[in-house]
């Protein structure tokens, strides 16, 4: 029914995890796993909530780093590990070279540290929180990286090459994106119609936002003063 008897069908296992019940942290690192996919719904929810063009443009940078991370293992042929769970003999998952995960997460890292670098000065953040922030991201990665190695996904010379990679391009496309901001091609792209319609704005980029007690401050200041209204009406 769906093309030639013939034909090979080859499944949509992309998000199959095998986890071992009788180890303790066997779930909780297959879930990691599925962490990329929690970071592009978040941008899409940031998206959504703020209309900010910033995670649209994270996400394209996301798809970017998948693409070339696909290109490269389809160059390089270098197989998974033969114990893994996910090593094959034909199909989309073969390759393992350089893993796409640790790229993904290395990609998001860099990409986030160089964006809290940028707009510390407007976070207003202090040096216990700086480094509760940067540690927290290097976490994410560390367990993403260390699912991979331990359920055998790739071996370390794939992790490296994955965590090299998606720094590299992270830092280039960091570089690329502010100078889109530097000489106002965002500005006037975000003049088109559409995207007048849509409401996007670029305010994330410049430390236009407001903060949380930022925002806290300006909530109590409007709901003391509509409380002071409501008061004095008769």
């Amino acid at each position: 029914m769906y093309g030639p008897v013939n034909s090979t069908l080859v499944p949509f296992d992309h998000t199959y995890i095998l986890y071992s019940p009788d180890h303790v942290l066997s779930l909780p690192l297959a879930a990691s796993s599925l962490l990329p996919i929690l970071i592009l719904v978040f941008l899409f929810s940031w998206h959504i909530v703020t209309r900010e063009i910033e995670p649209c443009l994270f996400a394209a940078g996301h798809v970017c780093n998948d693409v070339i991370s696909g290109i490269f293992k389809n160059v390089v042929k270098y197989p998974r590990p033969q114990n893994g769970q996910i090593f094959k003999q034909d199909g989309g998952l073969v390759w393992g070279m350089p893993s796409s995960h640790s790229q993904f997460m290395s990609f998001w890292a860099t990409y986030v540290l160089l964006m809290y670098v940028q707009n510390w000065p407007y976070y207003k953040l202090n040096k216990c929180q700086k480094v509760m922030s940067t540690a927290g991201v290097i976490s994410c990665v560390s367990v993403v990286v260390g699912s991979r190695i331990i359920f055998e996904y790739h071996n370390w010379n794939q992790i490296i090459v994955g965590l090299v990679f998606g720094s590299m391009l992270a830092s280039a496309y960091y570089v690329f994106i502010s100078l889109l901001r530097e000489y106002g091609v965002l500005d006037r792209v975000l003049q088109l119609e559409i995207f007048r319609w849509w409401g996007m704005k670029d305010g994330f980029g410049r430390g236009m936002f407001k903060t949380l007690a930022e925002e806290r401050a300006e909530w109590e200041k409007e709901t003391y003063a509509y409380t002071e209204t409501s008061i004095g009406k008769p």
